[in-house]
């Protein structure tokens, strides 16, 4: 399975959606089988109770999950089938984290951050990403990921934590940044660009 991350920097609603839906495209149209995954970091376990005027419309998949709309755009652009397992929010990842710390599956320990939410976080990415959604058998030859928000948001931070360990199990990982050029005159040297790039460097991504 190889991996490719879409992130934005500064603004939030930059088009990741539409990117990581048009990057799946080209590499269906190159052959390979292609799945999704959506990361919203906020403690909301879905959608399906958020304003539509905050975070736009609630997109609904055949099993009854509520989720971001870019869910709908990966389906459509990619004729497939997801599940709600494909949207991982904060609040997911927390309430499983918690649900075995209640039934002793980390035998006693102090769960933290590093490494229990960051280990559920990873768990979730590969489990999920080998589900076929094309209607065809065996796991999809990669996973487009959408990291939602803006890198450098506090909120990211476990996400980007779990996605930079990740490397070390699945090797290199492709990287798309969408930025904001803030004016015409804007330079590759801007703000917009390298402050998320700078995160990234720093992370180890």
């Amino acid at each position: 399975m190889k991996y490719v991350l879409v992130t934005g920097g500064v603004v939030s609603g930059l088009g990741k959606g539409v990117t990581a839906s048009s990057v799946g495209v080209v590499l269906k149209a190159c052959g390979l089988r292609v799945t999704s995954i959506k990361i919203d970091p906020y403690l909301n376990r879905d959608a399906g109770t958020m304003s539509p005027f905050e975070h736009g419309e609630v997109f609904v998949l055949d099993d009854g999950g509520e989720v971001d709309l870019d869910l709908g755009n990966y389906e459509r652009f990619l004729d497939v089938t997801l599940t709600k397992d494909n949207n991982i929010t904060t609040g997911k990842i927390y309430q499983s984290v918690l649900e075995k710390e209640r039934i002793g599956d980390y035998l006693g320990k102090t769960v933290q951050v590093v490494p229990h939410v960051t280990d559920a976080i990873k768990n979730w990415i590969e489990s999920v990403s080998v589900i076929p959604v094309d209607g065809k058998e065996g796991p999809a030859d990669v996973c487009v990921i959408e990291l939602g928000g803006t890198v450098g948001d506090i909120e990211s931070m476990p996400f980007i934590e779990a996605l930079r360990q990740l490397l070390f199990s699945v090797g290199k990982v492709a990287l798309f940044d969408i930025f904001l050029r803030s004016d015409v005159n804007c330079s590759m040297n801007c703000f917009c660009l390298w402050d998320p790039v700078f995160s990234f460097a720093c992370m180890s991504l």
